[in-house]
């Protein structure tokens, strides 16, 4: 069997040139040196070193020499690495959003964790809801941001609510006759309006929000992304739906004050909790204090 400590002593023995010396270095007794070259040796089956009046490695010794340098080598990268991850140095987490809550939401958490931990590479996968849960459950996600994931949890997921956004409707900063004053919800179909697609928790919402108050609901645009919305917007293509925060980063656009209480959406982390890695739990940890630290 492979021994690694017996090649530990060859090596720091080929190196000092003495079972003393090696002996001194590694910190036991120089019998125990000698005991465990001529365990490797045996396993070997040839003969590593001369004794003699001075220790002069064999042929087989030197042409040893050189793969187990460069195999404690490659351990001790393996090791560093292993500490370096326990210690958050290095590594990578995989995160699945869908696009219009990863442009308000998720930018800012990763631009705070990068601040703390430099080194942790961040990928990123914007898909539908449906797609990220197949995804997470097949361990291509270490987690997924979303605001709807109760109708998709069929994997019995760990599921934390970490923020409570607010939505609005929004209009060129032009659009005069509609800034500045309450606007009836029955009004707006008067307009273009810009949605996300139909199949996102954000569109159902305005749907039922529409038929609550008994009024013919039929947008004219469905929108998969965020910006798009909002640059449709700015460009007086119509009227957008979006979050808060996404109408507050651009300036040419602004909320709409209509005249019933609009839809708040509560995001949620979603992870298979057993398998999650320390640098996910990490980043969980991170999302739930930035949630703690935004309630006081």
């Amino acid at each position: 069997m492979f021994d690694i400590e017996l090649y530990k002593v060859f090596y720091v023995v080929y190196v000092s040139g003495s079972f003393s010396h090696a002996a001194t270095e590694l910190g036991v007794t120089q019998p125990s040196v000698s005991y465990n070259i001529k365990r490797l040796e045996n396993n070997l089956g040839v003969k590593l070193f001369e004794r003699g009046s001075r220790l002069c490695p064999t042929i087989e010794g030197d042409t040893l020499f050189p793969y187990v340098e460069e195999a404690l080598m490659v351990f001790n990268r393996a090791q560093k690495k292993i500490v370096d991850l326990s210690k958050l140095k290095s590594g990578q987490i995989i995160i699945g959003v869908p696009s219009h809550i990863g442009v308000f939401l998720l930018v800012d958490i990763i631009k705070d964790f990068n601040n703390k931990y430099p080194n942790i590479k961040i990928k990123v996968v914007c898909k539908p809801t449906k797609e990220l849960f197949y995804m997470l459950n097949l361990k291509e996600l270490d987690i997924v941001i979303d605001s709807s994931p109760l109708e998709y949890n069929n994997y019995n997921f760990k599921i934390e609510k970490i923020s409570s956004e607010k939505c609005s409707f929004a209009c060129n900063e032009k659009s005069m006759e509609l800034i500045d004053r309450k606007v009836p919800l029955q009004e707006l179909t008067q307009y273009s309006i810009i949605v996300p697609l139909k199949t996102s928790s954000s569109t159902k919402r305005i749907n039922q929000l529409f038929e609550e108050n008994e009024i013919l609901f039929s947008p004219q645009y469905e929108i998969a992304t965020s910006d798009m919305i909002a640059e449709m917007i700015r460009k007086d293509i119509g009227i957008g739906f979006l979050f808060d925060k996404t109408i507050d980063a651009y300036t040419e656009i602004k909320k709409i004050d209509v005249d019933v209480k609009m839809p708040q959406f509560d995001i949620f982390l979603i992870y298979k909790n057993p398998l999650l890695s320390k640098i996910a739990s990490e980043f969980a940890r991170f999302c739930r204090n930035r949630r703690y630290k935004s309630n006081l």
